[in-house]
């Protein structure tokens, strides 16, 4: 069957897909990106390359005998002057510069393929990850929260073919902020002053693009999003079900939003946007 890569950026999701393919009998290789990868690794056969070293990784994945790989972790895209490349990078480079997330991990994806080696989707191996249609964690949402949600998931739906952000954040009938390039984190941050703390909760929306691979960039919330949240004064988390999977545990998230008493919810699957409130936790 050969051997699963993993491509491991910031945080502890590659390690924790690491340690759940071992489990499953796998003998994961794991690439650590220089400058990006800060999980301990030391239980695991691996190595370290720079991004833009696209030939050297791919050189090393073949040698280890690596026909799938997984892309994991929080991937900030440096500057060109940051970037070492080698010759397959910069001639990757040229094709991807100034490309949204998905036309650039499409075209990633086509290149390991051409090299005999498939991208899977991360939650093959962490399933339980997913959050399934109904979930909900708190109170229910009051009018002026639904409203936002309402929104939210409207704006999304119609710049879903758009190569854009995943998320915006809302509150009621207007849009505070829309994720661009600039990540989920800085997008949180400069809307901290926007809302009006006088009015209903501002809402946080988070779905797949219409036209997004799964496989390659599944839209992904954890502990790090939801203090960022909190600390920006939004209460409001929605997301897709089936389709949005968790950096941490569900127990630790759900300590994380109980601490802050935070909301999230399933609840916006289009074009049924809303059903009935699904029971509480």
């Amino acid at each position: 069957m050969g051997r699963l890569g993993i491509i491991a950026a910031r945080g502890t999701l590659p390690l924790e897909l690491a340690q759940a393919a071992q489990s499953k009998g796998e003998r994961p290789f794991i690439i650590c990106l220089e400058g990006q990868s800060d999980a301990d690794f030391s239980a695991f056969d691996h190595t370290v390359f720079a991004p833009g070293q696209l030939k050297a990784v791919t050189r090393a994945l073949g040698q280890s005998g690596c026909n799938r790989l997984l892309l994991a972790g929080k991937f900030t895209r440096p500057s060109l002057r940051q970037l070492k490349l080698d010759s397959a990078g910069a001639a990757l480079l040229g094709r991807l510069a100034l490309k949204g997330d998905d036309t650039a991990l499409r075209l990633i994806s086509e290149y390991f393929s051409s090299h005999q080696i498939t991208i899977l989707p991360n939650t093959d191996f962490l399933p339980e990850r997913l959050l399934p249609k109904g979930y909900h964690f708190g109170r229910s949402l009051n009018e002026g929260e639904e409203a936002a949600l309402r929104t939210g998931v409207q704006l999304l739906s119609d710049i879903g073919h758009l190569d854009v952000g995943q998320a915006v954040i809302a509150q009621q009938d207007r849009i505070l902020a829309i994720e661009a390039a600039e990540g989920t984190a800085a997008m949180i941050s400069r809307t901290a002053d926007l809302i009006d703390s006088t009015a209903d909760g501002a809402v946080f929306v988070k779905m797949a693009k219409s036209r997004q691979d799964k496989a390659l960039d599944m839209p992904v919330i954890g502990i790090e999003t939801i203090e960022s949240l909190a600390r920006a004064g939004v209460q409001v988390l929605a997301v897709e079900a089936s389709h949005t999977m968790l950096a941490d545990t569900l127990i630790a998230v759900e300590a994380v939003l109980s601490d802050h008493q935070m909301i999230l919810t399933t609840r916006l699957e289009p074009p049924a946007l809303f059903e009935n409130n699904p029971e509480e936790k």
